[in-house]
């Protein structure tokens, strides 16, 4: 017997739609929670990626500054450091959400922390990214 997902009414086994409600009983691939979960994380995904570009951005540019003022240097390695685990949190965050969200958050302090005013629009992007992806289902 196949069960309704929709009304719970047992059919046939090889009955396509329901017979009570003529709800389809075979969900195609692109109905699972699987692609859904996937498909509504893209906004993390790219909110991150870019967050961790623009980190890599302000820390390069704080590595070349550190040939005017050698104790940037460690900063802007930190920061490029910060980008890069960002950048791994926002692939992850399609996997799972909350570790990846957890990641995106450390990551975006880390940035902020590192480099301050060159890390601002890295570090609030993955802070966003991180915050949607710990606040959304």
């Amino acid at each position: 017997m196949n069960e309704c997902p929709e009304c719970g009414k047992e059919n046939k086994a090889d009955s396509k739609f329901c017979d009570n409600c003529g709800a389809p009983l075979n969900k195609s691939p692109s109905q699972t929670k699987e692609s859904v979960v996937k498909i509504s994380r893209t906004i993390e995904m790219v909110l991150g990626i870019l967050g961790g570009v623009f980190g890599l951005i302000g820390g390069v540019f704080a590595l070349v500054f550190a040939a005017f003022a050698p104790s940037v240097g460690g900063l802007g390695l930190s920061a490029v450091l910060a980008s890069i685990v960002g950048i791994v949190g926002a692939v992850y965050v399609g996997q799972n959400p909350k570790i990846g969200g957890i990641i995106l958050i450390i990551s975006a302090i880390w940035l902020l922390i590192s480099i301050s005013v060159f890390g601002v629009l890295g570090a609030v992007l993955l802070g966003i990214a991180g915050l949607i992806a710990l606040i959304r289902k």
